[in-house]
Parts: C-alpha cells; structure tokens; sequence
C-alpha cells in the first residue's frame, strides 16, 4: 500500500488546518497508508544545515535527517496551506527548503484554503514545488463562506469534492508506477 503525507502547514493555535485535513483524510479511504505530518508538531528550526539541499551533501543534523527520512518514505503527498497575508506559512517554506532531492519526483496534490479560494497562494506554491522537482498534480482551493467557515466548518461542493476524489486518484496511480 502506498504512503501518503498530508502535511498540514499552520503552526497557528486557532488554525482550521485540521478540519481540512480531516476532510482529505477522509476521501483517503483506505487506498494510502496515511502519514498524517503537522509542520506545528515537527517544529524545525530556521534552515542550519552546513551545505545547500541541492547539493546532496548527507543532513548532519538530528532534525534535517528526521525529516528528511520522513519525506523520502512517502509515495505521494498532500500539503495543505492557508494563505496567510497573500502567501504560505513561513514554516512551510521553511520545510520544504530543508530538503531538495526527497522532493524530486514526488506526486503533490496542494490544497489552499482562505479568502477568494487561496488563489494567491496556490500560484506561489505550485512554483516553489515544481522548483524543488515535486510533480504537481494539481492545486485546489478552498474559500471562506464558499467552501468552509473561518472556525473550519466544511460545506465543500460536490464539483470540489469529485475534483479530490480524482486528485487522490491520480496520486495513488502515479505513487503506484515503478521508479523510473
């Protein structure tokens, strides 16, 4: 069975990440193994590594290498993002700079959420993903009194709902093809 990651990206205490996160987990199934990965949680520190990511260098520390195993175990993953002020959490850019190769290749599915649909943010995402070589299979958002409430209640429609269930789809075929 493949791994999936939901990654959930605000550190907020009155976040609505994880009602979202629910809402994706649910459609899941039981198609993926889920690792349900909280950037609260995780708690890394502004990047210390020695060398860039992109060099390949081995992580020297506790932290980078923890989290650089758990990426790399994933098949597939889903990260999850507010649009805080036009933009990602900065503990998100933070996690996704840390690391580089365990990014090649891996199937992504990005979903927004905030006002007007996270329609700044997904943009913005979508290029820093496919700039760490993350295969973007699409971006999805989410808005506030469309799609969800500002405490978190969902009431997604039914043309978003199918568009997940066809998103996680692709992600389960493309976790699921031999490594090239």
């Amino acid at each position: 069975m493949p791994k999936l990651g939901i990654i959930l990206s605000s550190a907020r205490p009155n976040r609505v990440a994880d009602h979202v996160a629910r809402w994706v987990s649910d459609a899941v199934d039981d198609r993926f193994e889920v690792d349900l990965i909280d950037l609260r949680e995780v708690a890394l520190p502004a990047f210390d590594e020695p060398q860039s990511p992109k060099s390949g260098a081995d992580k020297t520390t506790d932290h980078g290498r923890t989290w650089g195993e758990r990426i790399a175990a994933l098949d597939a993953a889903v990260i999850l993002t507010p649009q805080y002020n036009g933009s990602y959490p900065g503990a998100l850019k933070n996690a996704v700079d840390f690391l580089y190769g365990e990014w090649s290749g891996l199937p992504v599915l990005l979903i927004g959420y905030g006002w007007n649909a996270a329609n700044e943010v997904l943009p913005l995402l979508e290029t820093l993903m496919s700039r760490v070589g993350a295969d973007v299979v699409d971006t999805l958002g989410l808005g506030f009194r469309e799609d969800l409430s500002l405490e978190g209640e969902l009431f997604v429609a039914e043309e978003k709902v199918a568009r997940l269930a066809a998103d996680l789809a692709s992600l389960e075929e493309k976790a699921l093809q031999p490594a090239a």
